[in-house]
């Protein structure tokens, strides 16, 4: 064995490695993360990892660098892996059904291209066929997992479309998330042809032109596993907060308190607050404004006369009282602020927080310590 080649790249390299391999052992091993989805992740993420370190022991000289003319070593083909079980992560995380028949579709690549290096090294071709063959299955590869990209888009697109509309018993899942991801699958496909058609060509040793692809992969891995588990345990706690929620029936509003009101703004105050419309991250006054059949300028004149605040303001309100009781609250303490926060009708926990600092002068964290405090 020569001089081993390390260097701060493949250090990094390293590194995401051995968090997919840890990660994937803590899914397996703890039983609270025991599921199917985290199963798929876990495969996805091992994937990922595997494939970056087969590369690596050869980077960086501690398995000699693989000889086309040489039989001792046989690439296993993971980039046929990472993606089908992303889609079947996704199809699961989305409490879709899984077919025989895409299972079978999946994983046909992996195998064909399986026999095909096994072929390969058994006939033991002429160098320069077999780089022909190399690269033609590598750019295979490419437009396979593009396709598994946008089959992942497809089943997102629908399943948005499916849940477009707010439904009190039913929590709708995060899939913002995973189009991030998905974006960033498509940024690193072109990458990878850009290294084997561009980068390449700077390159006549190692494997140098394909660090950017490796290490995007290795932020891949970290951005896959914790957003996964995350967005699993939020959609979980919503579930449970939901289920509370549905079950209970909410109080007149505050702001009817000590006030003339009109009787067409007693109306839409009673509708929204006995309807629970204001849970609904999309509610807009076109949505109010077809559902009572007034004109938008109407509720919105009725609202800011009779609250003294405007439609936005006037909604985030009723979900910050709403999201005051879940604060103040015992029965809710096990649950995330942020999920408190999206269960009273935000749609990120970044608006919940402006509105809630906006409305009461104090962060849901302050305001939770200050009314315990009391």
């Amino acid at each position: 064995m020569g001089e081993l080649n390390f260097n701060v790249y493949n250090v990094i390299i390293l590194a995401g490695i051995i968090h997919g391999f840890v990660f994937s052992l803590i899914i397996f091993l703890n039983k609270n993360l025991n599921s199917k989805t985290n199963y798929f992740l876990a495969f996805t993420i091992l994937a990922l990892a595997f494939s970056n370190l087969q590369y690596w022991f050869i980077d960086t000289g501690i398995i000699p660098r693989y000889k086309y003319d040489d039989n001792s070593l046989l690439f296993i083909p993971f980039e046929f892996l990472m993606l089908p079980f992303f889609f079947l992560f996704v199809k699961s995380y989305l409490n879709k059904k899984i077919n025989k028949h895409e299972n079978i579709y999946l994983f046909i690549p992996f195998l064909l291209s399986m026999i095909y290096l096994v072929v390969r090294n058994l006939l033991n071709d002429d160098l320069a066929i077999i780089k022909i063959f190399n690269l033609i299955v590598e750019y295979i590869s490419i437009i396979f997992s593009v396709t598994i990209i946008v089959l992942v888009f497809r089943l997102l697109i629908v399943y948005q479309k499916n849940h477009s509309k707010y439904n009190i018993h039913d929590v709708t899942i995060k899939t913002k998330w995973l189009k991030r991801i998905l974006l960033l699958g498509i940024l690193l496909c072109i990458l990878w042809v850009i290294s084997l058609s561009i980068f390449k060509s700077f390159f006549n040793e190692g494997y140098y032109y394909l660090y950017p692809l490796w290490i995007g992969m290795s932020i891949l891995i970290y951005w896959i596993g914790y957003s996964a588990i995350l967005q699993k345990h939020l959609y979980q706690e919503r579930k449970e907060i939901r289920s509370k929620i549905s079950n209970k029936s909410h109080k007149k509003s505050p702001l009817a308190n000590n006030r003339e009101k009109s009787t067409t703004y007693s109306k839409i105050d009673d509708l929204i607050i006995s309807d629970k419309l204001h849970l609904d991250p999309s509610l807009s006054l076109k949505t109010l404004s077809k559902k009572l059949n007034l004109s938008e300028g109407y509720i919105s004149q009725l609202i800011n006369k009779n609250s003294s605040l405007n439609f936005n303001d006037y909604i985030n309100s009723l979900r910050i009282n709403d999201a005051k009781v879940m604060l103040t609250n015992p029965d809710y303490d096990n649950y995330t602020i942020i999920a408190i926060g999206l269960e009273a009708g935000f749609n990120s926990k970044s608006s919940f927080y402006t509105a809630f600092k906006k409305l009461t002068g104090k962060t849901p964290i302050e305001y939770k310590k200050s009314v315990r405090n009391m």
